[in-house]
């Protein structure tokens, strides 16, 4: 039975296979709205949401930051700026579209998309992402190269008698 209830593994793979689900699907969603970023610029202009200037900025930037933070997520590179500008993204996108924008589905991916940015933003990447290279580099500058002791040498007191 202990085969079943005992944990195997380490959970930096299981961030590694989560960075490699969620960024795969945001860099891929990013290459989508790029390749034909006049029909994405329209779809959000009609969406009524935001004025017609800052719609097109938006929808014109929103599919970049996809491409370069989704390649990022993948690689584990700069995780918590990178998890916390994707989180962003994805909230703007939920609040944008609506908690649930399809009828009849009762959950919405981009949530659970958003609670993995999350995740990554507190947990870190692991140890199978290019941060722990980054922490490597950071560590060694910090610990000194040679120790410093003290040694304190105290002279016994005498006692002093005062002149008669």
């Amino acid at each position: 039975m202990g085969l079943f209830f005992k944990a195997r593994g380490t959970s930096s793979f299981g961030l590694l296979i989560m960075r490699l689900i969620v960024g795969s699907y945001t860099l891929s969603l990013g290459i989508m709205q790029a390749s034909n970023i006049e029909a994405y610029i329209s779809k959000v202009k009609e969406m009524n949401v935001l004025s017609e200037n800052i719609a097109f900025i938006a929808a014109f930037v929103f599919p970049f930051i996809l491409i370069i933070f989704g390649s990022l997520y993948i690689m584990g590179f700069f995780t918590p700026v990178t998890s916390f500008i994707l989180a962003l993204v994805s909230l703007v996108k939920i609040i944008g579209r609506g908690f649930f924008p399809t009828p009849g589905v009762p959950f919405n991916k981009d949530m659970i998309i958003f609670a993995c940015f999350v995740l990554t933003l507190f947990s870190g990447a692991g140890k199978i992402s290019f941060d722990v290279f980054l922490d490597k580099k950071k560590k060694k500058g910090i610990q000194p190269t040679a120790a410093v002791t003290a040694e304190v040498v105290t002279e016994p007191k005498t006692e002093e008698k005062p002149p008669a």
